[in-house]
């Protein structure tokens, strides 16, 4: 049962809470100003790495959740609190700047190429906030934009707005530019106690689905309440034992 202190978790037989908020007061966390005041160092060394590099995102996962393959793109530096040492040494400044943002459990880069969507979809959990900065913005909405449940966002340079991803969101660009955001996620606090719990079951969750689309007769193979559950229970497991002895992630996704 989801209740202040058991989060909500995609697949819970209970249905999420739909009568919570959507969207969060940025002003209610003292940190929030910080970052903001340290935007354009952020920007600077996302250019200087795009500048330097080639390829330097990678595909988000889940490819079933926009109009056109890789067209939304990621650098992970903390990943449900796997952090990725390889874009934490990438963008030095960045991470020195994110993380010590009390109760982070994520943080990356996003890139959404020009004509491009993000399908409505709801996220992950309830348990944290996300967080949306803009660092390369072409535009605002309806042009370019994120939608959660019946309020338009628009990103702007340097000034984070913050919302609830277990509602219903979806996001465009519909201009001919890129559109690079950073993105990261704090617990909320009637769940910081249950931090480790909900990253290993929102990874676990996530380790199934890819898993099941890369594989067809995986998917068949799995099919049925009783199957799935088993698959995503296994998945927990080994999620769970990952971060009690601090392996990385690697390639697992």
């Amino acid at each position: 049962m989801v209740s202040a202190t058991r989060p909500w978790i995609a697949y819970d037989d209970e249905g999420y809470p739909s009568w919570e908020e959507h969207v969060y007061d940025p002003a209610a966390f003292p940190w929030v100003k910080t970052i903001e005041s340290q935007w354009a160092t952020i920007r600077d060394e996302l250019q200087s790495v795009l500048d330097s590099q080639d390829d330097v995102l990678e595909p988000y996962p889940d490819q079933n959740k926009t109009n056109r393959r890789h067209a939304w793109r990621t650098a992970g530096l903390m990943y449900w609190s796997f952090g990725s040492r390889k874009y934490q040494t990438m963008f030095p400044r960045t991470w020195a700047i994110l993380k010590d943002i009390p109760d982070l459990t994520s943080a990356s880069v996003l890139l959404l190429e020009p004509r491009s969507t993000i399908k409505p979809h709801i996220g992950d959990t309830n348990a944290m906030v996300r967080c949306h900065m803009g660092l390369i913005v072409p535009a605002s909405a309806p042009r370019c934009g994120l939608r959660v449940k019946d309020t338009t966002l628009s990103w702007e340079h340097g000034r984070i707005f913050m919302f609830n991803d277990a509602h219903e969101h979806t996001a465009w660009n519909n201009t001919d530019q890129n559109r690079y955001i950073l993105s990261f996620d704090v617990m909320r606090p009637e769940f910081r106690k249950r931090r480790q719990w909900v990253s290993c079951w929102v990874l676990a969750n996530i380790f199934y689905d890819i898993r099941c689309q890369r594989y067809p007769r995986l998917a068949r193979l799995m099919n049925g309440k009783r199957r799935e559950r088993a698959g995503r229970l296994l998945s927990f497991a080994m999620l769970r034992s990952m971060a009690a002895f601090r392996l990385p992630l690697f390639n697992l996704f």
